[in-house]
């Protein structure tokens, strides 16, 4: 299927509506999407147009010509635009429900979490700009809490998603850093982050560095690792657990063809050897205790806040995403139009969730804390 027809072909859109949930209607206007249906007849009209002004990326006149053309509604450019700037939070309603009815949100306990990722994105034209969008997903109010939009030179920063007290925190490693990690922890939240064994110096129980490439190396095959490890940030020592799990042949060997690339890339002859040894495996750390999450839990809270980044990666490499507005809400609903858009496309080609990390399921059997030798 032409993934810029699957939204405007009309046989392919009523494909696309058996994937989304029954009661769009009243979910557009809880949202305040719409508060009365005139000119749009319904929500599932309403979200055609930013599909088609998203993910096919077609200008505000050309989304208004569309609509015309094809019997949605007699809409000028200026009331495209309304209609786009008010669709925010609903599109992130849809996005987070998806997830939600096919039991990805359901295999994680019920704590307030913020799945946070940053992506660099271009202004089309001779003139064209580099952004970055730092988004945050709120799970447990079921809605996109946060996207803004700076210059890549403000990098990811778990700072910028501390807000609410007891709130956790759900990052990649671009985000595991020390100071990250300890200025969210010391400002009331809590963290699941990826971490890289170089950029965070771990601890034992009796102040020495921790061995972190060895401790993983403990692991056997689908056996889950839970160790107690300590941070030091200057004067500060956190109690944290670092878990892990060994990845399946597969996918350690997609992770250690991607280091060799990236030491191809950098001009480096042989990537480092423990750089290797690391990609065997997944390893998050948090501060939440083990009767807060299990680690098996853990690890299904980063799958879940890996599809968002496989989301971010299908939209810049197949949706062709460019950035041509600069309103916080016209950016808010450009950007989520093309993450449920590319959430249904993988659906269509059969792809939707059977993605995991480390390169399988993991088994429901309860997880023992291991000790840090």
């Amino acid at each position: 299927m032409d993934t810029t027809t699957c939204f405007t072909d009309e046989d392919d859109w009523l494909h696309v509506l058996s994937m989304l949930p029954d009661d769009l209607d009243d979910s557009c206007r809880s949202k305040l999407a719409i508060e009365r249906f005139r000119e749009i007849r319904c929500a599932s009209d309403l979200l055609r147009l930013c599909l088609a002004y998203g993910v096919c990326d077609m200008s505000l006149r050309q989304v208004a010509a569309w609509a015309s053309t094809i019997g949605l509604g007699e809409l000028s450019n200026v009331a495209v635009l309304k209609r786009l700037r008010s669709a925010g939070d609903w599109l992130g309603h849809l996005i987070v429900q998806w997830l939600s009815h096919r039991g990805l949100i359901g295999q994680v306990p019920p704590l307030q979490v913020r799945v946070v990722d940053g992506s660099v994105v271009t202004t089309p034209g001779q003139q064209a700009q580099d952004y970055r969008i730092h988004l945050g997903f709120d799970l447990a109010r079921m809605r996109v809490a946060d996207v803004e939009l700076t210059p890549t030179s403000e990098g990811e920063s778990l700072r910028r998603h501390i807000q609410g007290h007891g709130e956790v925190l759900l990052a990649d490693r671009g985000y595991g850093k020390p100071p990250q990690v300890a200025a969210a922890l010391s400002g009331g939240a809590h963290v699941v982050v990826r971490i890289h064994y170089q950029t965070m110096p771990l601890e034992t129980s009796k102040g020495r560095r921790l061995d972190t490439l060895s401790l993983l190396e403990t692991l056997d095959s689908h056996e889950i690792g839970d160790w107690p490890v300590f941070l030091q940030v200057g004067k500060r020592r956190f109690a944290l657990r670092l878990v892990a799990v060994k990845k399946s042949r597969a996918a350690a060997e997609q992770a250690i063809a991607k280091a060799r690339r990236k030491a191809e890339k950098n001009g480096t002859v042989k990537p480092d050897p423990r750089s290797l040894r690391a990609a065997r495996y997944t390893y998050l750390l948090t501060d939440l205790t083990s009767k807060e999450i299990s680690a098996a839990h853990v690890l299904e809270l980063y799958r879940l806040r890996w599809q968002i980044e496989l989301a971010f990666k299908r939209i810049k490499s197949l949706l062709n995403l460019n950035l041509r507005a600069k309103s916080d809400d016209i950016v808010r609903t450009y950007l989520l139009a093309n993450i449920l858009g590319a959430l249904l496309i993988d659906e269509l080609c059969g792809n939707a969730l059977s993605f995991f990390p480390w390169g399988f399921r993991l088994t429901k059997a309860p997880c023992q804390p291991l000790a840090t030798p």
